[in-house]
């Protein structure tokens, strides 16, 4: 499960099986948490992701 929440609540969200690869976790990034995001400092303007390996990928970065 990718979750992604905000001050708002729950704003994204993929459910399946298997595990999250790297090219699983850019679709998401890409298909639903980036057309939500907002110029900064606007709102939903700031992603912070935890300390998970995959969030290091400098493709990602």
């Amino acid at each position: 499960m990718l979750p992604a929440l905000s001050t708002e609540g729950m704003i994204a969200l993929n459910i399946f099986e298997g595990s999250v690869t790297k090219e699983r976790f850019f679709q998401f990034i890409d298909e639903q948490i980036a057309p939500q995001l907002t110029p900064y400092p606007g709102p939903q303007s700031v992603v912070i992701l935890d300390n998970c390996t995959i969030h290091h990928d400098e493709e990602l970065q």
